[in-house]
């Protein structure tokens, strides 16, 4: 299994891959009418993510904000899509079952380049977590920093995932 975008569609090699959209227009924007996963797309907070994080990038770029508060509230913003993708999205699926579902030559795409912040990033970290497995990026496989954004992201996760938990368990016993 790998990650890519929709951008790089025509370097993955279909005779080993499988092209399998995430994305929530599940690449019709793009003209992509080959297989989809909808249950995997971010919902509809993925709208308001993206408009607040391009205000956030239009305040810093026309220095409405210092530097600190832009990485400040560029961090929250994300951290507050990555709760909101676990809760609303991965929590509900079972890994296992989604990759058994996917296949192993899926190659799962959505829209954003591979040093963005981006949800096929949080898929492929949280199906690595629960099935000890690596997906790399499609073609970007020894891209130090595609590698590094896309650990990042799955730290993120894993840090969401545990304050989750916690939290479950704070209930159950008090």
């Amino acid at each position: 299994m790998k990650t890519s975008y929709y951008a790089k569609l025509n370097k993955i090699d279909l005779s080993k891959f499988q092209p399998v959209a995430i994305s929530r227009d599940e690449g019709k924007l793009v003209g992509f009418d080959g297989r989809a996963m909808k249950k995997l797309s971010p919902f509809t907070f993925f709208k308001k993510w993206k408009e607040t994080e391009e205000a956030l990038n239009l305040d810093f770029k026309h220095k409405i904000m210092s530097e600190n508060l832009y990485l400040k509230l560029k961090s929250e913003n994300q951290r507050s899509y990555i709760e909101k993708f676990y809760d609303n999205v991965l929590s509900k699926l079972a890994p296992q079952e989604i990759y058994d579902e996917l296949g192993e030559n899926a190659v799962l795409l959505c829209f954003e380049k591979p040093t963005e912040f981006c949800h096929r990033f949080l898929v492929a970290g949280w199906l690595e977590m629960n099935l000890g497995i690596e997906i790399a990026e499609y073609g970007f496989e020894n891209d130090e920093k595609v590698k590094k954004n896309k650990e990042n992201l799955k730290f993120l996760l894993k840090d969401v995932i545990e304050s989750r938990l916690e939290r479950s368990e704070n209930e159950i016993s008090g």
